[in-house]
């Protein structure tokens, strides 16, 4: 998605996505969101921007995708979850086709995709 001749678009908003991560806590908006939202999750997925500098008491609740991703998905009206059991950060680059699947909505619930 680099390498394509949209990548400033993709950059961009790559740009736009980390400035909301570092400056925003969007955790708290949940509840405002209207529009039909998919979560998709990898299970696997360790990333946790700023856990390096967080308290240890902070620390320790992150990582916890499959828990964290059901109750982000609760937190948000008419939201479903997608959940990658053996995927980690990057769905959507390791497995493209099962992520296009999930995605487009042939199945939520990418168990039945692997």
């Amino acid at each position: 998605m680099y390498r394509r001749p949209d990548a400033n678009i993709v950059a961009w908003n790559s740009a736009l996505l980390y400035d909301m991560i570092a400056t925003q806590p969007v955790i708290y908006e949940r509840p405002r969101l209207k529009s039909s939202t998919t979560l998709m999750i990898g299970d696997k997925d360790v990333t946790a921007i700023g856990s390096n500098s967080a308290p240890s008491n902070v620390s320790a609740k992150l990582r916890h995708y499959p828990e964290l991703g059901g109750t982000a998905a609760a937190a948000i009206l008419n939201a479903k979850l997608a959940e990658f059991p053996n995927e980690q950060h990057t769905p959507q680059l390791q497995y493209l086709e099962v992520f296009h699947k999930a995605f487009l909505g042939t199945h939520l619930n990418a168990h039945s995709l692997q």
